[in-house]
């Protein structure tokens, strides 16, 4: 049915006026500012606690944006993650926080205590806390910062300017057994009884003449579950070779003293090779450097991961290195005993903390049942990982307007394009 030419006029006329009303209205609507007006809150490090509580009620803000000079806590940092996660944009500065990180490992040592490796910015002046009080303080340096901590009380917290990072120390850790293979002699002789004294258990084989041997304990077969580490005395022990090289690679810990490594079975095992025995360079121990009046066999072409320990006069004295799952630590003196016997003074206590030095440097690890969980061991590499690096700027206050709904345009291009039909089927411009 055709449509008489004025109702037809009439129709196209309410077209337009509609599309038009409709198009002010959409302008009007996207103009206008509705409830979803982005919120930018700002805090500092004295403030979030408080600003945090806030921001979590009703309205909840859009932006937040921290001007922090301290690292926020755990609870504070975990906070702003879910915040974040909620669809709040957290940014943060800080260009005055310390960067303050701490380790805390067990020694394996029958006297027990801790490790505790931290770092601050260098040059800076730190202190080490346990729940009791102060234990120590510490010239940070730029190298490694390790500071050895006989008892501790709760977690460890390291203090530099103003930042501070906290880590429980892990369960104790027991000792195994330690193993000494080689010639009967001095050094086998008091190098086990410092090990002893210090609290160590100590088996031993040690070869007196040809197809003669004194044992003390269970030094054989090897066996992580029951030994940590094996001492080498010497070249005398390459029968055993076969066992030591499977032990360390299971995880055992492996000290290769003197010329040991000079025994082609024992030689992949070693750090490095050794050189021609160099004699000592004092004739006293009575001086801060004990060691220098010991004669000893460098060590020399140092494997690509091997690490010296120890050097004198530019040589190599001690070093160790990783081999499968194990350590093993090349010690260049043969004759330790010698110290223990001619120092003076504390000589035999100094002897002891050398060899369980040198041992738990070396021992089997294995995984000790999980203590207290770390604290906040690095505050600013927590921050960086929760809320990412920080920002120079922030993003300006936003109005923003609601979105058009779908069926505003459909409505509207279905109004444009029925008039402008309607006016090409009757001829009309």
């Amino acid at each position: 049915m055709r449509l008489p030419p004025d109702s037809r006029r009439r129709l196209e006329l309410a077209a337009r006026v509609a599309a038009i009303a409709l198009i002010a209205w959409m302008v009007v609507r996207a103009l206008a500012p509705t409830a979803r007006v982005e919120i930018d809150e700002r805090s500092d490090s004295r403030s979030l606690g408080a600003a945090l509580a806030q921001w979590t009620l009703a309205p909840v803000p859009t932006s937040v944006h921290l001007s922090l000079t301290q690292a926020p806590n755990a609870r504070d940092r975990d906070w702003l993650r879910a915040l974040g996660r909620a669809g709040v944009r957290v940014t943060w500065t800080g260009d005055s926080i310390a960067a303050t990180v701490i380790e805390v490992a067990a020694r394996t040592d029958p006297a027990g205590g801790v490790h505790a490796y931290v770092s601050a910015p260098a040059g800076s002046r730190a202190t080490l806390s346990d729940a009791v009080g102060l234990l120590d303080s510490v010239a940070i340096g730029s190298g490694v910062n390790a500071l050895t901590v006989p008892i501790a009380s709760g977690a460890l917290d390291l203090g530099a300017r103003g930042e501070h990072a906290r880590a429980a120390p892990p369960d104790s850790v027991l000792p195994r057994q330690i193993v000494v293979l080689g010639q009967a002699g001095w050094e086998g002789k008091f190098a086990i009884a410092s090990l002893q004294e210090r609290g160590w258990k100590v088996s031993s084989r040690l070869r007196v003449a040809p197809g003669i041997f004194a044992t003390q304990g269970t030094p054989l077969p090897l066996d992580t579950s029951r030994a940590g580490v094996v001492v080498v005395l010497d070249t005398s022990a390459a029968a055993y070779a076969g066992a030591i090289t499977a032990f360390e690679r299971n995880g055992g810990g492996v000290v290769l003293a003197g010329n040991s490594a000079l025994a082609p079975a024992l030689r992949a095992l070693a750090p490095g090779r050794i050189g021609a025995r160099v004699p000592a360079a004092s004739l006293s121990f009575a001086s801060a450097t004990p060691r220098r009046a010991l004669g000893f066999y460098p060590i020399v072409s140092l494997a690509a991961d091997a690490v010296a320990l120890e050097s004198r006069d530019g040589r190599v004295a001690a070093a160790a290195r990783r081999v499968g799952a194990g350590r093993v630590v090349q010690l260049g003196y043969d004759e330790t005993w010698r110290w223990r016997l001619a120092g003076s003074g504390d000589a035999p206590a100094a002897h002891r903390d050398y060899w369980s030095a040198v041992v738990s440097a070396a021992a089997y690890r294995a995984t000790a049942p999980t203590g207290a969980s770390i604290a906040d061991a690095a505050p600013l590499a927590s921050l960086y990982a929760a809320l990412g690096p920080p920002t120079v700027s922030r993003a300006p206050l936003a109005i923003v307007g609601a979105r058009l709904p779908w069926w505003m345009l459909a409505l509207l291009a279905a109004l444009l394009l029925g008039e402008w039909g309607s006016r090409r089927l009757r001829g009309a411009r």
